[in-house]
């Protein structure tokens, strides 16, 4: 029998926590060939024996640490990747590991385990010898892939044309567009495509730390600045010194974290948490949001004159139901990608099936794509991918979809843009209330199904006045 691991990238994991390697197991095993370690001594001598591709490495062992680790690894195996695991006490260390050569560096406690992966396949993918995410060779730039960038819409070619145009400045630059748009993929374009791409890129998303936190892990702090700071800790603006800083879902930021953040955007200069001297910094800033930050302003939610700190650029990126012309190759290069990780990179879609997507306006946008490609992939056992092994969501004909026709004949008398907007809103409208019945009003659970995170999800049924439980404290 084929061993269909041995085609995986090779990930090996070190540890002294052995529990936390079981954990790393568990978020790895299904899409990375493992091998895990909880004895630096022993995984140096692995690194000498057997190839792998990246390397997680703990950045404090008793007696040892990570830079040793990293120091080794390079020497022996000068392709392949390290990403740093550190705890809050630790980044000064995986600061200093970014300037040694590492890849990345990732925080404990692991609270997203997709992210993670997706972080771990770029750095597999760079050890082979790939740009993560590569794009085709006509989608390069200088001779550099935009990774992920991937359409034939004028829409898609207007992006790249802005990432290129974008790419060598230092000027903050901010990304909107919906939640599954591939944000992160258009700043790591930015900032692989730029002078700075051998600089540390730094991604953070700002909703997703504790309020009371935020400032110390952007800006640091010093020891005894609050209850529980034993030590100095380095903030992220240290970390990406030189690089790029990433702040997704800027617009989730507390209000008294956005003026510190001004004041960096204004005078190059980090002051941490608890210390009455600033330090200055050499870091580009590329902010994403989904949400619309001028409603955000009027609201006495975001800072106008932040807003126009961080938007000197701006890229928009459009939502998948405005571009289906790109979904055949998006969704070709997406199974090809999950494919090549499960060991069958010959499966296809029928004609029905790439119909059936094509018809499909994917309101989580390519996150949701993936998704379902994924779903059929495993449900599929042969080689080609029909109707049938798609999500139920996915209508198998689609043209008899269910309340997606428009109503009667086509409104000639507006422009075409316009009357498409109108069926896709009506889309919307219909889809949503129907999936807030199917699911009894619970939010997780239509977010679940319908593929689109909760954040999104709220926000469009906000906009299209559809309640649920709960719905009035939003």
């Amino acid at each position: 029998m084929l061993d269909t691991r041995s085609k995986l990238p090779r990930v090996t994991v070190v540890d002294d926590d052995v529990r936390l390697l079981e954990t790393w197991r568990d978020i790895l095993a299904p899409t990375f060939d493992v091998r895990q370690f909880d004895d630096p001594a022993e995984a140096m001598r692995a690194f000498e024996q057997e190839k792998t591709d990246v390397a997680l490495l703990d950045v404090q062992f008793p007696g040892a640490n990570g830079l040793d680790l990293l120091a080794h690894l390079r020497r022996v195996q000068p392709r392949a990747q390290a990403i740093m695991i550190t705890g809050n006490a630790t980044v000064e260390m995986a600061v200093e590991a970014l300037h040694a050569g590492a890849f990345d560096f990732l925080c404990k406690p692991i609270e997203n385990p997709e992210h993670i992966v997706r972080r771990v396949m770029s750095a597999a993918e760079r050890a082979r010898g790939q740009e993560p995410e590569a794009a085709s060779p006509a989608q390069s730039v200088r001779g550099t892939a935009r990774p992920g960038i991937v359409g034939v819409s004028l829409a898609m070619e207007r992006v790249r044309a802005l990432i290129e145009h974008f790419a060598n400045s230092s000027s903050a630059t901010l990304i909107t567009g919906e939640s599954g748009t591939g944000k992160e993929l258009v700043a790591r374009a930015l900032h692989s495509g730029g002078a700075r791409t051998n600089r540390p890129f730094i991604a953070v998303n700002c909703g997703a730390i504790a309020e009371a936190l935020i400032d110390s892990e952007l800006f640091g702090h010093e020891r005894g600045a609050f209850t529980g700071a034993h030590s100095r800790h380095t903030g992220l603006f240290d970390a990406a010194d030189g690089g790029v800083l990433f702040l997704d879902e800027v617009g989730d930021m507390p209000l008294q974290t956005q003026v510190r953040l001004l004041r960096v955007l204004q005078e190059g200069e980090v002051r941490p948490v608890g210390s009455t001297q600033s330090h200055t910094v050499d870091v580009r800033v590329v902010a994403a949001t989904n949400v619309d930050l001028k409603r955000a302003m009027r609201e006495g939610k975001f800072r106008e004159d932040l807003y126009y700190r961080l938007s000197p650029l701006r890229i928009d990126l459009p939502a998948l139901r405005d571009r289906l012309e790109d979904i055949p190759i998006i969704a070709r290069r997406l199974l090809e990608r999950h494919g090549r990780r499960a060991g069958r990179d010959q499966v296809s879609f029928s004609d029905a099936a790439m119909a059936a997507l094509t018809a499909y306006p994917w309101p989580g946008n390519v996150r949701e794509l993936a998704n379902a490609i994924e779903f059929a992939l495993t449900l599929c056992k042969g080689e080609v991918i029909g109707p049938e092994h798609l999500p139920s969501y996915v209508p198998n004909q689609p043209a008899t979809a269910p309340n997606v026709a428009v109503r009667g004949r086509a409104n000639l008398d507006i422009p075409y843009s316009e009357a498409r907007a109108e069926v896709l809103r009506e889309f919307d409208r219909t889809y949503l209330d129907e999936l807030m019945k199917a699911t009894d009003g619970n939010l997780s659970a239509a977010a679940r199904r319908s593929g689109i995170d909760r954040t999104n999800l709220r926000r469009l049924l906000r906009q299209y006045g559809i309640s649920y439980p709960g719905s009035s404290g939003d």
